[in-house]
């Protein structure tokens, strides 16, 4: 039997909701989506992670060689390592589903270089801006050849593509009514990103667009052939957004960034993204992004993942949360090899050299399989894998041990979010690990291990399916 996870299920697991019809959600999912809709930080320490709505492009949020990228992405984890918390991010298909999302509860918050101006939320009056941060301007961009444009007369009758709900749709609105301008605004999808606009200016496609400098700038570095013509507005600041309902939340991301902007921290992840006079490769790891290549193994990953039925995208999260993709690696356990096995496991799926790329991924895999296998049937396939990993990383006892407990503690047993993760978080407790036939388990390690490799295997699995 194939062993599919659906991408979306794989996602609503660790998001709660962010895809998906609910009657295609498994036993345990509405009440997980339904409990997090609307909770403030105190709420989301005890979840104990948090779920951020951010976009797929070269400043928010991207994967170059397995390793996930971007400003927002790494000031979020900086932000949530601060509180002791894992990241789940959730790129929705379009720029407008952002704030709707968020203010459903699909989300906790948005991180995604929103532009902060006064009618942003008019029409989402539950949202709001956190402490600012960054600052860009925003052009009027055309093609590099194209010198007509001289002075904002010269913008009559012209065409001006943007997305309807960016900043830029605003400033020029706003622009052709203060100066009684004759050019045209035309909204282009909100699944588009203004790279990819930009792009289209530069072949051609599109007359005249918008964008801020940042952007601009990494899309000359990547080789677009165009040039800002005039500049909209003074800068304009970012910020993070969050539910007016969650005042615990907003307090703490606004402390977070009143102590970290000017920070050596900050500006050196600032620097790392938006200064690319210090940083010409951004651009190539972000084009690198779209080849569907994640690892310098994924032919021998796509062999052996199909031999035992996984997903390869899986396999390659598995790898990288032991190894990083080093096949030298050794822990501080014993644990060797791209699969970090453990010198009796690699005996046990016949691996002779654990330092072999080949066969340290079909011994991993294998293992993997081992443990799905020993999971009841009845287990739907998220959960059965969610049960699997937890396997590979603690061992088959402790999640014995955790079904067991889930069971009389009134949860259900086949299910890991909400379930069987909050029986393995008592598991490190006195009273519930001398009860337990295994004892005692290092319970955050597993709880993170699981959700940290299931939230990757959809990033990557989403950038391998993109065209």
């Amino acid at each position: 039997m194939k062993i599919r996870i659906p991408f979306f299920l794989a996602l609503i697991l660790f998001s709660s909701g962010a895809f998906g019809a609910m009657d295609h959600l498994p036993r345990g999912l509405e009440e997980l989506n339904r409990e997090g809709a609307q909770v403030d930080l105190e709420a989301i320490k005890e979840r104990g992670f948090i779920r951020v709505l951010t976009r797929n492009n070269p400043a928010c949020y991207f994967m170059h060689r397995g390793q996930l990228m971007g400003f927002e992405y790494e000031m979020v984890n900086r932000f949530a390592k601060q509180h002791e918390l894992e990241v789940v991010v959730i790129v929705p298909e379009n720029w407008s589903d952002l704030g709707t999302w968020l203010e459903d509860g699909r989300a906790d918050l948005i991180a995604a270089t929103v532009t902060m101006t006064s009618k942003r939320f008019e029409n989402k009056r539950d949202l709001q801006f956190c402490h600012r941060y960054g600052e860009s301007y925003e052009h009027i961009v055309s093609r590099a050849k194209d010198k007509s444009i001289q002075s904002l007369e010269d913008l009559n009758g012209r065409t001006i593509y943007v997305r309807e709900s960016s900043s830029y749709f605003e400033s020029l609105t706003e622009l052709k009514k203060q100066k009684k301008l004759n050019f045209r605004i035309q909204q282009v999808q909100e699944s588009e990103e203004t790279y990819e606009i930009l792009e289209k200016v530069a072949n051609g496609e599109y007359d005249l667009t918008c964008a801020d400098q940042t952007i601009l700038d990494q899309s000359v570095r990547m080789g677009e052939q165009i040039r800002p013509v005039l500049k909209l507005n003074p800068p304009r600041p970012y910020g993070w957004v969050v539910r007016n309902n969650q005042p615990q939340l907003k307090a703490a991301v606004d402390a977070f960034f009143k102590k970290e902007m000017g920070g050596s921290a900050y500006n050196s992840i600032y620097n790392r993204y938006f200064d690319l006079a210090r940083n010409s490769r951004l651009e190539e790891k972000f084009i690198a992004d779209g080849t569907g290549e994640i690892s310098p193994y994924d032919d021998l990953v796509k062999k052996h993942a199909a031999t035992y039925d996984f997903p390869w995208t899986l396999i390659c999260s598995l790898m990288f949360q032991e190894s990083s993709f080093r096949p030298d690696a050794v822990s501080w356990s014993g644990a060797q090899g791209l699969m970090q096995l453990m010198p009796a496991t690699a005996g046990e799926v016949g691996v002779k050299d654990p330092f072999n790329p080949d066969e340290s991924i079909r011994g991993g895999t294998y293992y993997l399989k081992k443990q799905y296998d020993r999971v009841p049937a009845e287990v739907n396939t998220v959960n059965r894998t969610c049960f699997a990993l937890a396997s590979y990383n603690g061992g088959y006892g402790h999640l014995i041990d955790a079904r067991k407990l889930a069971a009389q503690l009134g949860r259900d047993p086949n299910v890991w979010v909400g379930n069987v993760d909050h029986a393995y978080s008592l598991l490190s407790e006195d009273y519930y690990a001398k009860r337990a036939k295994y004892g005692y388990c290092r319970s955050p390690e597993i709880i993170g291990y699981v959700r940290k490799i299931m939230s990757r295997y959809v990033a990557y699995d989403a950038a391998e399916k993109k065209p």
